[in-house]
């Protein structure tokens, strides 16, 4: 009797392992699927993030930089129409009405201060789009789109902020004042 309760487990046991099996494969083939039907379903590219304010640049106040990693279709169509000004107005509805589809890496930078993060949020690689706002009042536009740039360099100076592809001048990455 003890015998064919074992046989009995083992059996069950092999079943639900390779329904348990079977399973994470059918996820994997429709993820496959997802990303070949929707080619905007992919993730973005991004790697580390630069950023910069020029030395020379006669800012007498820090630049507030605000980089947005969005996971859902809705929240980037939405930052894709929002200028910098209206972002730093509406940030604290933003985030209540899409907190959890968004992650949000601010940064105060002051003139001659560089700074590389590799340190992104954890689930980073998995957002649709990757937008940067800077708080410049005399440019309410100053925003860039970071998702297809594996290593953005956002250089700001009195009233523009510039997206390089990578390390301006040639610098080393890493913190620089």
């Amino acid at each position: 009797m003890i015998s064919a309760n074992r046989h009995h487990l083992f059996a069950v046991a092999l079943i639900l392992s390779v329904f348990v099996s079977g399973c994470s494969t059918i996820s994997s083939a429709i993820e496959t699927s997802v990303a070949t039907v929707n080619p905007w379903h992919t993730d973005n590219a991004v790697k580390s993030i630069g950023l910069k304010v020029n030395p020379s640049t006669a800012l007498k106040h820090a630049v507030s930089v605000d980089i947005v990693f969005a996971y859902d279709e809705n929240l980037t169509t939405l930052l894709t129409s929002v200028s910098a000004q209206q972002w730093f107005n509406e940030r604290s509805g933003y985030k209540a009405s899409y907190g959890m589809n968004m992650d949000i890496v601010h940064r105060e930078i002051v003139p001659g201060y560089s700074e590389i993060m590799t340190q992104l949020p954890e689930r980073h690689g998995q957002a649709k789009a990757v937008f940067a706002f800077a708080f410049f009042p005399t440019n309410p536009n100053a925003k860039a789109v970071l998702s297809e740039v594996a290593t953005p360099w956002l250089i700001f100076d009195a009233g523009q902020m510039t997206m390089l592809g990578q390390a301006p001048g040639g610098e080393a990455e890493g913190d620089t004042e």
